[in-house]
């Protein structure tokens, strides 16, 4: 009996030290936040439900709206550096029957989450620490903690949400963007040489490979993807903001450890994504 409570008292002293480790790290006190995040959808008063979406409101249209032009510019960009890019290889293969395999693969899966994400951390994660670090720093989040009021319900919450659904909206506008951009520049080089990069194609004909190489596992990643995207990027700029001390020194520093770990969370999420695919492929090809 004396050597089962022991090991129980030596197990239940591991496992609390296991989950003070964790929690002292990066994911986990992400996780924790995100739990928080994830209960108080259910409590909390009502009375804040108004100022809770009028911050909701004012996330989408800082993420989304206002970053709708230089999405325009960028996929267009992108969408027509792919196609150049393709115009070169095409040839050398014989045919053009490729090119919406090759928008699929560089642009939906790849480059338009990715390039929209590396726009909403570096514009959206910057303001959102430098604003709940500049709180933190005046003693505002603790004058809403005095109040009643949950910091995580009224601030994290409907950033988090506002993030995530702007930058959704995002990636699918730079995705369409991209892919009709790219098929302008398609044209102008069919014109520009005909009969030289094998381009020439109607619009439908361009939509109808483009669609040929979509699989539902493309589908399922252009909506899961960015949402992931958009969460992490708000916990790490939630996180570092309202972890700051006292002093407005900390201010820029917060906001520079937000933009550099969700550059980093980013990068490590799409390649988590792209082994979503990497691997059934080579399961296939495995004897």
């Amino acid at each position: 009996m004396n050597a089962w409570l022991r090991i129980s008292g030596a197990l239940a002293s591991t496992l609390r030290w296991l989950g003070e480790a964790w929690e002292g790290q990066l994911p986990g006190q992400l996780l924790s936040l995100l739990w928080k995040v994830s209960t108080c959808l259910f409590h909390g008063r009502r009375a804040t439900l108004r100022s809770i979406r009028d911050i909701f409101v004012q996330q989408v249209y800082f993420t989304g709206v206002e970053a709708v032009p230089i999405v325009l510019g960028l996929a267009t960009l992108l969408g027509g550096v792919t196609i150049v890019q393709a115009a070169t290889v095409l040839p050398r293969i014989g045919t053009s029957d490729f090119l919406g395999d090759v928008m699929v693969l560089v642009v939906l899966r790849e480059l338009a989450p990715l390039f929209t994400g590396f726009l909403v951390a570096g514009r959206t994660g910057s303001a959102l620490a430098t604003f709940l670090g500049n709180m933190k720093v005046n003693n505002e989040v603790d004058a809403l903690e005095s109040m009643g009021i949950d910091p995580v319900r009224f601030l994290v919450l409907p950033a988090l949400l506002g993030s995530t659904a702007a930058m959704v909206c995002l990636s699918l506008l730079f995705t369409s963007v991209a892919l009709f951009g790219g098929y302008l520049v398609a044209l102008g080089l069919a014109w520009a040489f005909p009969g030289v990069l094998g381009l020439e194609m109607s619009f439908l004909v361009f939509v109808s490979r483009t669609l040929d190489a979509l699989a539902f596992l493309d589908l399922f990643v252009l909506i899961l993807k960015p949402m992931a995207f958009g969460t992490v990027i708000a916990l790490l700029a939630c996180h570092n903001g309202l972890s700051l001390g006292i002093s407005p020194h900390e201010v820029p520093q917060g906001t520079r450890r937000a933009v550099v770990q969700s550059f980093v969370a980013v990068v490590l999420l799409d390649g988590m994504f792209a082994a979503m695919f990497v691997v059934p492929q080579l399961a296939e090809l495995m004897p």
